[in-house]
């Protein structure tokens, strides 16, 4: 729960210096270190990836552990990474395919607008996961009074 929250709200710091309404944390590292924000990203992306709590990877990783071979560990880490990357690839294609070259173009014509898109998609994403593994777990357990659900949740 603590790391989740964490990187959300990494994300959602990330989204406001990404709009230019707070310091960008990579600013002076970046200049020597080109790619240090990438590497952040990935660190990012990695602990969610790896930190999910969902009943088949809790059984995949203890799977990995209790066979005691790093090498099957690394693999399955590596195909359950490989099969999110593909996911997420089909989908862009998709999106590419609809959009087609008038987004490419409409993009072009202001590069803000990329920057602003980044933003809105680093703000909404560190939103929700701070707000769905921190504070929806924490009025579950009746630490916070409220806490929006679905009638049949």
């Amino acid at each position: 729960m603590v790391v989740f929250g964490l990187i959300g709200l990494a994300m959602c710091y990330i989204g406001l210096a990404a709009l230019g309404l707070v310091p960008d944390p990579f600013a002076r590292i970046a200049r020597r270190f080109p790619n240090a924000p990438m590497v952040f990203m990935g660190v990012l992306i990695g602990g969610f990836l790896v930190g999910r709590p969902f009943a088949l990877f809790r059984q995949m990783f203890r799977d990995a552990a209790e066979s005691g071979n790093p090498l099957y560990g690394a693999a399955a880490f590596t195909l359950q990474s490989l099969g999110n990357i593909v996911v997420m690839a089909v989908l862009f294609l998709i999106l590419s395919a609809v959009a087609g070259s008038g987004v490419r173009r409409w993009l072009a014509a202001r590069p803000a607008r990329i920057a602003v898109l980044t933003a809105v998609a680093l703000l909404v994403a560190g939103a929700f996961t701070f707000l769905y593994w921190d504070v929806r777990l924490l009025a579950r357990r009746e630490i916070l009074p409220w806490y929006p659900t679905a009638p049949w949740a």
